[in-house]
């Protein structure tokens, strides 16, 4: 039986050595044979792991098995899973590609990727190829190139055959053209907002829509697109506005005798929950994947997300994001503090601890962790006759959720089964998963610094983009969700615009609720009067 293999030019008809790849310790030679030893070990795709061969085939290499081992490489095991040579030889062929029994890309050349992409009258890629390459080939090549290249490239391919000029050709390219744009646009609109993006675009799809039943769907992507990027304008706009007003509001908190904050004005857990909620979707929905890769690859894993403006010079999204949460732990913490009687600091202490649960009920992790860690903050902390009249079981859960003992396990379980919730839920309360963000973007970071991108032989790990575009295809459907709660404005205005105090200030307010009792407090407790 022949075997199927990628074109590839070889216009000089130089001649390349023998060529091994290696495949669980299986070897298979230009003569098609495949060497399967005993051991059925999977070891990972690495750049130490060449055996010293010379060059790659001059064509795409298809790794199969005639025996029992051909389903042996699964996509989402790949990247444990297969050993290439990958040393880079005088006669490599840049539009190789190499490809799993399957037909999955496992890397190429930049430019051979890109023209997989590229749909004709007889071919699309698949959605997950689409999304994979979109979201990481980026820290390669801009979007603005990227773009050029698919038109020229859809452009040559439209002119290439005249049955793509007839009515059944023009409708499959179409078809598929559609694909790949409603692809991009919807998961990484934020690549079209600029207007050379969005005119591009438009060429793209015009290159087949003849009749009204294209056109029609034309229009209807390019309505959505228009409504994310609008969206996206207006929430900068409210960022913007937000920020001004937190700037302008020196005030710090007071303390009181009489209770005070936001027990006063909502003593139900469930609301404020609910309302937390809203804010989290609110931002957790305006961060892009493409802020997020372009994180990944450009910041240390101690500063990732955390700039400050982005490229078009506004805050990034991210950026806001994280923001928020330090708030909100800061918020939790002083909405304790302001009670200056004990008892009422231990009713704030236990319906903070309230809504925490409630968050986590909800599915809402990130204000769950920011208000514990708010209450895990040295003002709060410290308050000893405060805590031990809090009820022990308030306590327990607490402390099950701050957990950070097997890298969060206690968290990663919890999530999980809120994942396994929202797979199987009809209604849309019942679908919230929102992570804890920094979590999880250190979770991405190790994934994308995890695993070489770049092959000695100059290829791009496919492997490695497949790796995290599955995470990120997790994020785009839980930031899609709709928050379906009530309202409650005043609560939602208390929750964003009320001060919130420093670690200094915070302090200060904490020696107020219990006097310090150690001389290290005392010391400290001088300093910081003395530094007011």
């Amino acid at each position: 039986m022949r075997r199927k293999r990628a074109r590839s030019s070889n216009p000089n008809g130089c001649k390349t050595k023998p060529t091994t790849l290696e495949v669980d310790g299986a070897t298979e030679n230009n003569n098609g044979k495949l060497i399967l030893p005993n051991s059925t070990s999977q070891p990972m795709l690495s750049t130490q792991s060449a055996r010293g061969y010379n060059t790659l085939p001059r064509r795409a290499a298809i790794l199969t098995s005639s025996q029992s081992q051909t389903g042996m490489i699964s996509l989402t095991q790949q990247v444990s899973a297969v050993r290439l040579d990958t040393h880079k030889s005088d006669t490599f062929e840049q539009n190789d590609l190499v490809l799993d029994n399957t037909g999955a890309v496992l890397s190429g050349s930049r430019d051979a990727l890109i023209r997989r992409l590229v749909p004709t009258r007889d071919f699309c890629p698949d959605e997950s190829y689409i999304f994979s390459l979109l979201v990481n080939i980026r820290t390669f090549i801009s979007p603005h190139e990227l773009m050029q290249k698919i038109v020229q490239y859809c452009m040559f391919a439209q002119n290439a055959d005249s049955h793509n000029f007839a009515k059944e050709g023009r409708g499959r390219m179409f078809a598929h053209i559609l694909r790949l744009c409603s692809e991009w646009a919807t998961n990484i609109p934020y690549d079209f907002k600029t207007e050379y993006m969005r005119t591009r675009l438009n060429e793209l799809l015009r290159l087949c829509a003849v009749d009204k039943t294209y056109q029609q769907k034309t229009t209807e992507l390019q309505s959505t697109l228009r409504s994310s990027l609008n969206k996206l304008d207006r929430y900068e706009k409210a960022v913007a506005n937000l920020q001004k007003a937190l700037s302008e509001n020196t005030n710090l908190p007071e303390q009181s005798d009489s209770m005070t904050g936001l027990f006063v004005l909502c003593n139900d857990a469930k609301t404020v929950a609910q309302q937390l909620t809203h804010i989290e979707m609110e931002r957790f929905s305006m961060v892009g994947v493409d802020e997020i890769v372009q994180s990944l690859a450009s910041d240390p894993l101690s500063e990732i997300g955390r700039h400050s403006k982005n490229k078009e010079g506004t805050i990034s999204s991210i950026s806001f994001y994280i923001e928020w949460f330090n708030r909100l732990s800061a918020f939790a913490a002083i909405e304790v503090l302001k009670q200056t009687k004990k008892r009422n600091r231990v009713a704030v202490f236990e319906f903070m601890i309230d809504i925490a649960k409630e968050c986590c009920e909800i599915g809402n992790f990130n204000s769950m962790m920011a208000i514990v860690a708010g209450l895990s903050l040295p003002a709060v902390s410290r308050l000893k006759k405060t805590w031990c009249r809090v009820e022990k079981a308030k306590l327990e859960i607490l402390q099950h959720q701050l957990d950070p003992s097997g890298n969060f396990l206690s968290y990663r379980a919890t999530i999980k089964a809120a994942q396994w919730r929202a797979d199987s839920a009809r209604g849309n309360q019942q679908k919230i998963v929102i992570p804890f963000f920094v979590l999880l973007l250190k979770d991405l970071f190790l994934i994308y610094h995890g695993h070489p991108r770049i092959l000695p032989n100059a290829h791009l790990n496919f492997m490695a983009f497949n790796q995290l575009a599955e995470q990120l295809r997790d994020v785009i459907q839980w930031k899609s969700t709709v928050c379906t709660f009530e309202k409650n404005p005043q609560v939602l205005q208390y929750l964003l615009i009320t001060s919130v105090s420093g670690e200094k200030d915070s302090m200060l307010m904490s020696f107020e609720c219990e006097p310090p009792e150690s001389s290290s407090e005392r010391d400290q407790h001088k300093k910081l009067k003395g530094g007011k």
